[in-house]
């Protein structure tokens, strides 16, 4: 038998399991790009960020492809990720003191 915790409090969760699902991947605007964009001669960039891999072992697209999430929730931190997704009211903002 599984045996699920919620991935917000770390609570064990009984019969009633939520799933929150992310899904991030790069945004384009397809009005954005312009004729003189397909025109353009790219050669000259792709060789320049080829040599730039080859001598650092990065690749600049190393964080650009789809990244997907899965999340088990309770049903209490379930109510509270519907209300925040983004847990933009859930930190504690910290006031320091003007020294």
């Amino acid at each position: 038998m599984l045996h699920f915790t919620c991935d917000l409090c770390g609570q064990q969760v009984g019969d009633q399991r939520f799933v929150a699902r992310l899904e991030v991947y790069p945004a384009y605007d397809p009005e954005l790009i312009t004729e003189e964009d397909l025109d353009a001669d790219h050669l000259q960039e792709i060789a320049e960020i080829v040599e730039q891999m080859e001598l650092t072992g990065e690749s600049p697209l190393d964080d650009c492809g789809t990244k997907k999430f899965r999340f088990d929730l309770c049903p209490s931190c379930q109510k509270r990720f519907v209300k925040d997704p983004l847990a933009k009211h859930s930190f504690n903002r910290m006031n320091f003191s003007e020294n």
